[in-house]
């Protein structure tokens, strides 16, 4: 499979033809050792330093290969090129192929204003084609030749054949040409390499972490529907239970509703159970802090309490947290020396609906649970790794206060759809918890390193995401496992850190970021590398797996070890059903 940058189709790409594209390329075989780069993942109307470039084809071993791809019906009538999409909207347009062309001249201009116009990468051996996955072409002109023609019955029947004259064709156009070199023009690994680092932020936007706080009010005009519809729900219905699995912008949309009710004067109280989604939330929600206060539960218990009277002793009990605290600080409100607040939102809500937590939000509330204002977003499905009740044990205990409006979000917006499906799969789910209706991606990476060769299979997953230039803050190892007792703790060639907060990562940093599964729950990153799983059929580590694969937005990368290979085949052949 060749290797995509950037490894997704966003969800703005509405073009079918272009997303079985990006599918073939990054799932084929005969592609295996090339890098495609291209533009589905920006809007239309982005401006683009090469123009219109679908795909840009590197290949080892040939050259560069610029593809167009006109999906729908085409037809070209005196000179002029008309495109019918899927809906019957007609567009008129200039030849693809003089699309194609200009565009692969554009760039070695480019390619020419960067480096010189004698630099060796001037020279590389260069084409184009163009694409027409829905319709049988056969027209002929003499702006194209046949072999430059991929089209439906190709696509369907031999794609490899295709490529393959193509090379040939296109090398044996050229290879008489006074530029042409056989030492220098055929394009090499370390070429491409070179040309990625050049070309790949005109087909790539990678946010900062500064970028992404200055976006985080912006992110609700990219809410799905359902979100929005949420949103509206929650503020007309004082008390809600919102249900969601993995990657269904629970964490986002509680953060909005904090953010819209501290707008109208509401002091609002927005914790989790997790201290690394706390301290992130924290981050973003910075300039709302005179009005939302947003801290993890248990950070929360030990600072409110800090001052008061008790047995130090009390520290070292195994309910510290679960009962002493919470029952101490529901005292302190009921008797009025801590402010109540004026909307609780807990996100989380799976691992917080225990007697001793609900008697003490009962008591922060105005109004307590049953007359006030609070939110509780919760995954119950598989995400209840701390939970203390069962699923049905804490709806009805909420019940026990007041009904509640209950809601649901099931559009996974976080996870590629092939993320999506294996996580789904190996979590053992019978069908997916959730609607795939997001981004397009490459396959999940499987890795099955033997007894003894874990270290090298994660070196050298590492040593690929550098070659890649992957932000080192965009990638995340994660596992079951604290870093003392993974496999990642005897990776030599790298710097890995155990991290805590959100907030180590930065666009300067030299090290690979590990968390633990448990500890980077409700978080996420471009780049996930899972390790250290040798289990894949209990309930927990299902759980964990769950987790921790829904964390990767667009790669996944999964060390399983070689004794669960057939449990994995045996899971593969009880595959989920596509929705």
């Amino acid at each position: 499979m060749a290797h995509m940058l950037p490894p997704y189709v966003d969800k703005s790409c509405k073009s079918t033809a272009e997303k079985n594209i990006f599918h073939l390329l990054s799932s084929s075989a005969f592609s295996a050792n090339w890098t495609v780069l291209h533009s589905l993942n920006l809007a239309r109307h982005s401006k683009r330093l090469y123009g219109e470039i679908d795909f840009l084809l590197l290949i080892p071993g040939s050259g560069i290969y610029v593809m167009e791809v006109k999906g729908g019906d085409v037809r070209c009538t005196d000179g002029v090129w008309y495109f019918t999409d899927r809906f019957g909207n007609v567009n008129s347009s200039k030849s693809p192929f003089v699309q194609a062309r200009d565009a692969m001249f554009s760039l070695l201009s480019a390619i020419e204003k960067e480096f010189g116009r004698g630099y060796h990468l001037t020279r590389k051996l260069m084409g184009f084609f163009c694409c027409f996955p829905d319709i049988s072409f056969s027209e002929h002109s003499v702006e194209y030749e046949q072999w430059q023609i991929l089209d439906r019955d190709t696509l369907r029947t031999n794609p490899e054949a295709f490529f393959e004259r193509l090379k040939k064709q296109t090398l044996l156009k050229h290879r008489n040409q006074r530029w042409f070199s056989e030492s220098e023009s055929i394009l090499s690994l370390k070429d491409i390499d070179e040309l990625c680092h050049f070309l790949r932020g005109d087909f790539e936007r990678i946010r900062t972490s500064k970028e992404r706080l200055e976006a985080f009010h912006k992110q609700v005009k990219s809410y799905t529907t359902e979100q929005f519809r949420i949103l509206d729900h929650i503020h007309s219905n004082n008390r809600c239970l919102i249900q969601g699995s993995a990657g269904t912008g629970k964490t986002m949309v509680a953060m909005e509703s904090a953010v819209r009710a501290a707008a109208t004067g509401e002091r609002v109280f927005l914790t989790c159970f997790n201290h690394m989604i706390g301290t992130w939330m924290a981050e973003l929600m910075a300039p709302w802090k005179e009005n939302i206060s947003v801290v993890n539960l248990h950070a929360y218990l030990f600072e409110a309490s800090r001052g008061f009277d008790y047995n130090q002793q009390q520290t070292n009990n195994q309910d510290f947290y679960t009962e002493f605290l919470p029952n101490l600080l529901t005292r302190m409100f009921a008797k009025g020396i801590l402010p109540q607040f004026d909307r609780l939102i807990i996100d989380e809500g799976q691992d917080l609906i225990r007697p001793a937590y609900l008697q003490l939000f009962d008591a922060m509330l105005k109004g307590g649970l049953e007359g006030g204002r609070w939110e509780i977003y919760g995954d119950f499905e598989q995400q209840a790794i701390f939970a203390e009740l069962s699923r049905r044990e804490m709806i009805d205990l909420l019940n026990s206060y007041v009904s509640l409006a209950n809601f649901n979000l099931r559009i996974n917006c976080r996870n590629t759809k092939q993320i999506g499906m294996e996580t789904a799969l190996l979590s053992g789910f019978e069908r997916p918890p959730f609607l795939l209706e997001h981004l397009e991606g490459a396959p999940v990476n499987y890795l099955w390193p033997g007894t003894g060769k874990e270290v090298d299979i994660l070196t050298s997953c590492l040593d690929q995401l550098v070659n890649e230039q992957v932000p080192r803050e965009e990638i995340i190892i994660i596992s079951p496992r604290r870093l003392a007792r993974s496999v990642a703790a005897d990776v030599t060639r790298h710097n890995i850190r155990e991290i805590r907060t959100a907030g180590e990562l930065s666009i300067n940093q030299d090290f690979f970021a590990f968390a633990t599964i448990q500890s980077f729950k409700g978080m996420e990153a471009g780049y996930i590398v899972l390790t250290d799983i040798d289990d894949i059929s209990s309930d927990q580590m299902r759980k964990l797996l769950y987790i921790g694969m829904s964390r990767a937005r667009f790669v996944l990368m999964i060390l399983l070890a070689e004794t669960v290979k057939e449990k994995y085949k045996a899971i593969l052949r009880n595959q989920l059903p596509v929705k």
